[in-house]
């Protein structure tokens, strides 16, 4: 499935990561610019059955500076673990 070309020129950027969530799912983390201003785009993308090509779905794109403080906290989350 990652092997697939992505079907949306608007999130293009350089693929940092992709996680499987399941079978038809990725959880792709994309270092990109928009206007500007550099991203961090993490989206969940789907294989569209009829089209057999990767598309873009639910996600977040956050600005670079603001990354260090998520990570943070996601970090939190780990050394913590769930509550």
């Amino acid at each position: 499935m990652a092997n697939r070309a992505a079907s949306s020129a608007a999130f293009d950027g350089e693929i940092i990561a992709e996680i499987p969530k399941n079978s038809r799912e990725v959880y792709r983390i994309t270092r990109r610019d928009f206007k500007g201003y550099p991203l961090v785009d993490v989206r969940i993308w789907f294989d569209d059955a009829t089209t057999d090509e990767l598309r873009p779905g639910k996600g977040v794109s956050i600005k670079l500076e603001s990354l260090p403080a998520i990570v943070a906290a996601l970090s939190g989350l780990i050394e913590g673990g769930a509550r």
